[in-house]
């Protein structure tokens, strides 16, 4: 059947008469008469009483009616669909955040490609927080609250850190999951560029001997740990996910535990940062403490 003798009929049902049919419809009169005795002659039924004072639908176009009108949805959305991913074609969205933010994000971005085509997402990693004002970014992902400017925030959920170790190391060393690990252990620690991230400080104040590998990248510390060169603190979104780790603590609050997505005022109604941040949220979401956290690999 044809959309375009479809909407005729709906056009002609609504409007009364051919003329006014023809108005809405920017085609002359005879062409809304041809094209609906088209459609009468696929369907083999008489769907309007041709009268003087107008078209008056009968029983079979009353009938018909629902159906058309449903058709009439699909294809508005359709074509909202289409136009929705026309403007967003080729459209970039940059977001900021920190490398195990950005780790997270990566991992899954596959899915949001399927679903969104045409945005490109751009990732700006790092441990410097993005200025949203100048343009840095169109959306930041942080564990600090920006104050003042005109930004709006919401909060992903919260993020806590824990000391893991590899399988083989936590067997070798079984000291991992008392209070000597702290003496007694390898650790991996920060290189002085990340020495004042707050796990890192939480842990300095702990050692009583010097890490065995210092890491200027936060990633290079879950990597040290997965090769089996000694203990770390890692967030728990990562630790707990990540198979050959064990969790030999407690979880541990280091401050800024907070997650917040970041958006200027003036960006966050943009079709495509608003498809971003409507896949961020629920994605943080199920990674964050709302998950009950597995319990250490045993007691302290």
């Amino acid at each position: 059947m044809n959309w375009d003798q479809v909407n005729v009929f709906l056009t002609v049902a609504e409007a009364g008469s051919l003329l006014a049919a023809s108005v809405v419809l920017g085609i002359s009169p005879p062409t809304v008469a041809r094209r609906l005795d088209r459609l009468e002659d696929v369907l083999g039924l008489r769907l309007f009483d041709r009268r003087h004072d107008g078209y008056r639908l009968t029983d079979h176009g009353e009938n018909l009616l629902p159906s058309a009108k449903a058709m009439r949805r699909a294809a508005v959305d359709l074509s909202q669909a289409a136009q929705t991913r026309n403007v967003l074609q080729g459209t970039r969205v940059r977001v900021a955040s920190g490398f195990w933010f950005s780790k997270l994000i990566t991992e899954r971005l596959g899915d949001f490609h399927l679903a969104h085509p045409g945005i490109d997402i751009e990732l700006v990693t790092g441990h410097a927080i993005a200025d949203l004002d100048t343009g840095e970014a169109d959306i930041s992902i942080r564990n600090v609250r920006p104050e003042g400017g005109d930004l709006i925030m919401r909060k992903l959920g919260e993020s806590s850190y824990a000391i893991y170790g590899s399988e083989h190391y936590v067997a070798q060393n079984p000291e991992a999951h008392q209070e000597r690990r702290y003496s007694q252990c390898d650790w991996v620690g920060p290189a002085p560029n990340l020495a004042a991230l707050a796990s890192q400080t939480w842990l300095s104040k702990r050692l009583s001997k010097a890490p065995v590998l210092r890491c200027s990248q936060t990633l290079q510390f879950l990597d040290a740990v997965k090769s089996g060169v000694g203990l770390a603190i890692l967030p728990q979104m990562i630790g707990d996910r990540e198979k050959g780790l064990l969790r030999v603590s407690d979880p541990i609050q280091v401050g800024h535990d907070d997650i917040w997505l970041i958006v200027h005022e003036n960006q966050r109604n943009t079709p495509a940062v608003r498809a971003v941040i409507n896949w961020l949220v629920p994605l943080f979401r199920s990674l964050g403490t709302q998950i009950e956290p597995k319990a250490p690999s045993a007691k302290q």
